[in-house]
Order: C-alpha cells, then sequence, then structure tokens
C-alpha cells in the first residue's frame, strides 16, 4: 500500500496537504522545504513542477516558477533533488504540474524517475481522463504512482 492511500486509512480527518513549489525561493530550497514541512506537521506534500507557461496557474503559482525556473530549475534537478529524500521524508509525495514537460521529458522516463524519487502521486490536470486510461494508466500503475484528478468548477 502506498503511503497516501495509508495516510487516508490511517487518518479520516484534518489532513494537512501543503503545495509548494520546486526551486523556489532559492533553486536549493526543495529538500529544506520538505523536511521543513514534515517537521511543521504537513501529513503530504504537493511540490509544483515550474512550467514555462503555467496559464491555469494563480498569479502567486505563476510567479513562484518564473523564479524557479529562472533559479535553474527542471525535471532533471528535481529529479536529482529528491533521490535521497526518503531516506528522511516520510509523508506522502505528490508532484503537480503540467502534461507538456513530463511529454518532454518522456513519460516512461519521468515515471521511472518518480518511482526512484519515492513520489507516491501525480496531479496533471491537463491529462485528459480517457487518454489515462488508455495509453498511461499500466504505466503509472507499474510504477506505484497514483494519477490523482483535479476537478474544476
Amino acid at each position: 500500500m502506498n503511503r497516501i492511500k495509508k495516510l487516508f486509512q490511517n487518518k479520516k480527518k484534518d489532513i494537512l496537504s501543503i503545495y509548494f513549489t520546486a526551486g523556489y525561493p532559492k533553486l536549493q530550497d526543495t529538500a529544506v522545504v520538505l523536511k521543513c514541512l514534515q517537521k511543521a506537521g504537513a501529513d503530504m506534500v504537493e511540490i509544483g513542477m515550474p512550467f514555462s507557461d503555467p496559464l491555469a496557474d494563480g498569479p502567486v503559482i505563476q510567479a513562484s516558477s518564473q523564479t524557479a525556473l529562472q533559479n535553474g530549475m527542471s525535471l532533471k534537478v528535481l529529479f536529482d533533488q529528491l533521490k535521497n529524500c526518503r531516506e528522511e521524508i516520510h509523508i506522502p509525495i505528490v508532484l503537480m504540474g503540467y502534461l507538456n514537460p513530463v511529454l518532454q521529458f518522456g513519460i516512461e522516463a519521468f515515471l521511472k524517475q518518480c518511482k526512484l524519487a519515492g513520489v507516491d502521486g501525480l496531479i496533471l490536470p491537463d491529462l485528459p481522463i480517457d487518454e489515462y486510461e488508455q495509453d498511461y494508466k499500466d504505466l503509472f500503475e507499474q510504477a506505484g504512482l497514483d494519477n490523482i484528478l483535479l476537478v474544476t468548477p
């Protein structure tokens, strides 16, 4: 059972999930922020994968993504920062972002890196559910990753 399922099985209410942008405010802050959030009592963390054209995000996430990209954040850098995090981080980690950078990275390579880094789930709001089910569901399951759907109003 992955960490997300275990969390929701063991804690029925008052679950605190915190979002932050990888590489913000400084490039090397990702692991530091992750450790601080766990220590402060976060039950789960969503790490935003910065993207150069974050049209669906609000101004705060757009600004943090822009800063992170200017700092040099990329998926490769993020995975390098996360590769040993499971030695200290025990709460679920979810990556959230846009499908385009994942496809550019290569979906199978991306999922492999998620598994190696101990990522528990993905939120890719622009991944159509029918495309996920037809093309990617088996790959996500093989990597042990939950596809977390984001429902808009």
